[in-house]
């Protein structure tokens, strides 16, 4: 595109926002909607270029959707890059779209149906942990007790019996690094790649003792693409795996804790809740997949949860060619911002947004409701390949849990927010749990 003088740009031409401090730039987005509107650009303090910043459902639905092959991701992925290699969450181009079709089969109704009974237990085991607390009348750490559950669940739908065999050997889980350390900077990462060498090693006495138990690490080393047959390479199927612990680990971790801290301070819509698991989940026997998609209000619940305190905040991508849309121009190289926790404060497609009202996601209500205006997953082609397998796995948490135990907020509790890489609280939130 020409200069910048002739372009037609957003406004907010003396922004200066300094992005790599990440837990300051959503406060400052809040404030600077409010003045310059849902779409306003900015710069790095020692950059030139623009970031765009968007609010807007419209122009979010054009660049994740509609326009999606102009954009790649932006501002930040190297560092997640030195995290997850080339995993799905940051590749881009033909790799990118190999990778997604040898994926997204694994995350079908097989995949629901295998891994329900290991939900059922994660949820179980949990509940066992707390009962000396709960009966001596301590305060939950529910931050610390989410983080646990995801973590356990998502190394097992991996490992399965490797899990259990390494952490018998060794007597410690290698793995507990991701929620003892809650940092996701370079230091982390440098640690977290040091997993590789404990995958591949699992991955080749799986082959060499050609044992294959039901798990996600067998069916990514199985994995084939239709088209040549080929498995993913070796390093592509490790890239893969760390992948997965980190997206399966941290959104359910903290979906489940707003979730919780939610329900806590709304008796009605708790109520509701365990009226819908009473009715069609068994209390202690291990229910079916059909028990599991009755339960609709639940899942209504974490979606307005998910609303409110989006696990992933803000998305990022940058425009590969010169684009247009509605109106601005948008050239190449331009870093786009996309804050899903302020889109879905957008008051034009949400009356009373900092409302809790499951009832905006009823199946008649979500006829209604606009793509780019809901992003927990993100949308289009780059939407989280495991949001079904995380909606069952939290659904299925909640009906087991609330069935047994009520939860209130403590007094006195201050709960702010934490808006790194996921949407944390900055202090763990404590809950007082009591049987029913």
């Amino acid at each position: 595109m020409s200069d910048s003088t002739t372009l037609s740009l957003p406004p907010g031409e003396d922004i200066i926002i300094d992005y790599h401090q990440l837990e300051a730039v959503l406060a400052k987005l809040e404030g600077l909607v409010e003045s310059n509107g849902n779409v306003f650009k900015a710069k790095f303090p020692d950059q030139d270029s623009w970031v765009y910043n968007i609010c807007d459902p419209e122009m979010a639905k054009h660049i994740l959707v509609s326009n999606y092959k102009n954009y790649k991701k932006g501002v930040g992925i190297k560092q997640i890059n030195v995290l997850l290699g080339r995993g799905i969450i940051v590749s881009e181009g033909d790799l990118w779209k190999r990778q997604r079709k040898m994926m997204q089969p694994l995350f079908g109704n097989k995949l629901l149906t295998q891994q329900l009974p290991l939900m059922i237990r994660c949820a179980d085991k949990l509940l066992a942990s707390w009962d000396d607390d709960i009966k001596a009348g301590k305060p939950i750490n529910i931050t610390e007790s989410m983080s646990q559950t995801a973590l356990d669940f998502i190394l097992h739908a991996l490992f399965s019996e490797d899990l259990d065999r390494i952490i018998a050997e060794t007597g410690e889980n290698p793995f507990l690094m991701v929620t003892d350390d809650s940092a996701r900077d370079l230091l982390f990462a440098r640690r977290f790649r040091q997993l590789t060498h404990l995958v591949n090693d699992m991955m080749q006495r799986r082959r060499a003792e050609n044992r294959w138990p039901e798990d996600l690490l067998s069916m990514v080393m199985r994995a084939t693409d239709k088209r040549s047959g080929d498995a993913m390479p070796e390093k592509l199927q490790i890239d893969e795996i760390l992948t997965l612990i980190i997206a399966g680990h941290e959104t359910t971790a903290s979906v489940l804790n707003w979730t919780w801290y939610l329900l806590a301070q709304h008796a009605d819509i708790e109520q509701q809740v365990l009226a819908e698991s009473l009715q069609h989940m068994p209390a202690d026997d291990m229910p079916s997949m059909e028990n599991s998609e009755q339960l609709q209000f639940i899942r209504q619940v974490l979606d307005e949860s998910m609303r409110l305190y989006p696990p992933v905040w803000v998305l990022t991508r940058q425009a590969i060619e010169d684009d247009h849309f509605n109106g601005i121009d948008i050239p190449a190289g331009t870093d786009m911002l996309i804050p899903p926790y302020l889109v879905h404060r957008n008051p034009a497609y949400w009356p009373d947004p900092e409302k809790f009202d499951p009832q905006r996601f009823s199946p008649e209500n979500i006829k209604k409701q606009h793509i780019g205006a809901y992003l927990p997953f993100a949308i289009g082609p780059r939407r989280c390949i495991g949001d079904s397998m995380a909606i069952q796995e939290m659904a299925l948490h909640i009906s087991r849990i609330i069935q047994k135990v009520h939860f209130e907020l403590l007094p006195d509790q201050t709960v702010e927010l934490e808006p790194l890489v996921n949407l944390r609280p900055k202090q763990d939130i404590f809950l007082q749990a009591t049987y029913r």
